[in-house]
């Protein structure tokens, strides 16, 4: 948002530009007997002194009108035609100041001398006499005003620009700055001691009595950190590889929990092979799941993953526990959810519902480039990511 001009800013900007104007006007207005300083300060002072007082009041007014027409035409043309300074706000500008320049400075030459009438014995009325220099002179007039309120017109064209670059700079920084905090909460969550303890106990009671199986797991955990690791600097990676991960902690998981939970997954082809995610955002999504809720072989904890119109939907069957599994890495999702308000198409959101039965997520999907953004209105077909063909 781009801020106004203080009134007292305003004010002292409007007596600094007359007194870089004003000296023009009076050495052009001038004869040159009245044109020496003894007389300037002296004779006439009080004339020029009112002058320069109610030049610097109009000057005054048309920083006020100069950013009202500035916010109208920005609305008009936009704000990037005028930043790259096009031609017709520029010929706008120049008619409406022109124009307004013509009633203005009028209505202020006939209240100056009206004002002279009121506290000088002998008033100047040369300027409005019928002659070839007063004639002059009010046409300088109205060009050195035309000039001097389009001085003013592009002093705010900058100041607007300037601001809008600043806020731009620090819009950048922040994003940098949640970037790298995003970063950092997501490895030190993913690498989580807890999570990396359960699997290494659960990897000892797999050596006593399954070798082959133990051989998967630690392969599968690899992978998983192997993933991990490898993306935690990148803004997105293709569904694919996400889902390939997935399978992998997943199989962990299973392992781990056995029949009490699973993920079911049905995907069209041609949204895993299009789209792009955040990197980790279905492993977050699952352990919020894990987390938060309570599971058992009869009423098993079950995470599916479908393709809606707009993205995906993760939903999951709430069994509330008491206490959170503390044992379950923990990560902000409010920092995926600025990362996808920043990198969907058209700033789309993540949205979630919650009934008493179950708990959704709705995430967009972020497209490949080149890539149509609609899903397919063919029938999803079961993908083998889940837990059951991991293991296998």
């Amino acid at each position: 948002m781009v801020h106004r001009i203080s009134t007292r800013n305003k004010l002292l900007l409007a007596f600094g530009l007359n007194a870089f104007f004003y000296p023009v006007v009076l050495y052009v207005n001038l004869d040159g007997a009245n044109r020496q300083l003894a007389a300037i300060f002296g004779e006439i002072f009080p004339i020029v002194l009112s002058e320069y007082v109610v030049g610097a009041l109009i000057i005054f007014g048309w920083l006020f009108l100069a950013e009202r027409i500035h916010e109208q035409f920005e609305r008009w043309f936009g704000e990037e035609i005028i930043s790259e300074g096009g031609i017709l706000p520029n010929v706008a500008a120049v008619v409406t100041f022109a124009a307004a320049n013509v009633v203005i400075n009028r209505s202020g030459l006939f209240f100056i001398y009206w004002l002279q009438t009121q506290i000088l014995e002998k008033p100047d009325f040369s300027i409005l006499e019928e002659t070839e220099y007063a004639r002059m002179a009010i046409r300088f007039n109205y060009v050195n005003y035309v000039i001097m309120s389009l001085f003013v017109y592009y002093l705010l064209t900058h100041r607007r620009i300037m601001q809008r670059m600043g806020e731009a700079t620090l819009r950048a920084e922040k994003a940098q700055k949640e970037r790298v905090e995003s970063q950092y909460a997501l490895l030190r969550s993913r690498v989580n001691p807890h999570f990396l303890f359960n699997s290494l106990s659960t990897l000892s009671s797999l050596v006593q009595v399954d070798g082959d199986k133990s051989e998967r797991f630690i392969d599968r955990l690899s992978k998983a950190y192997r993933y991990m690791l490898e993306n935690r600097d990148r803004q997105t990676v293709p569904l694919r590889a996400e889902l390939d991960f997935l399978q992998s902690y997943a199989f962990l998981l299973e392992t781990r929990f056995g029949d009490k939970f699973r993920i079911e997954t049905e995907l069209p082809d041609g949204v895993i092979e299009r789209a792009q995610v955040v990197p980790l955002t279905l492993q977050v999504l699952v352990d919020r799941a894990l987390k938060t809720n309570r599971m058992s072989a009869k009423s098993p904890l079950v995470v599916k993953i479908r393709a809606t119109e707009d993205g995906l939907r993760v939903e999951n069957n709430r069994q509330p526990r008491l206490e959170p599994d503390h044992t379950i890495g923990d990560c902000d999702w409010g920092i995926f959810e600025s990362c996808y308000l920043m990198l969907s198409p058209n700033g789309q959101r993540t949205r979630e519902t919650t009934d008493a039965k179950s708990w959704v997520v709705h995430i967009p999907l972020i497209e490949n480039e080149g890539q149509s953004s609609s899903v397919p209105q063919t029938a999803s077909t079961r993908h083998p990511y889940s837990p059951k063909g991991a293991g296998s």
